[in-house]
């Protein structure tokens, strides 16, 4: 298998219920991650990206949260809906899902 153009990771952090930060496990990463496996696998990506579930990616209170990687793009709140377009537009062809990006601002 060639070396992938991109690496995404998903976040499958898991905190206890009532956590005031939430984690995206409970708001469904887990069916995001295997969704997107399934899509790229569908579209004739999987060799061209990799998924890796991660644990905490700091930010599950956005969740739930994705990075992109070479491209250092993250993503927040990400529904099962959003996935055809981040496929086509990202991840086969490397325009950022603007309305998805996690703003800058959640950094500080």
């Amino acid at each position: 298998m060639p070396k992938p153009e991109r690496v995404v990771l998903v976040c499958q952090n898991a905190r206890p219920a009532g956590h005031p930060k939430g984690s995206c496990s409970e708001k469904g990463s887990q069916a995001l991650f295997d969704r997107l496996k399934a899509l790229l696998r569908d579209k004739g990506l999987e060799g061209r990206v990799l998924v890796i579930r991660t644990g905490c990616l700091k930010r599950c209170e956005r969740g739930p949260t994705m990075a992109v990687y070479p491209d250092a793009v993250w993503y927040a709140g990400v529904l099962d809906q959003d996935l055809d377009e981040l496929c086509g537009s990202h991840l086969a062809g490397g325009q950022v899902v603007e309305r998805l990006r996690m703003p800058d601002g959640a950094w500080d």
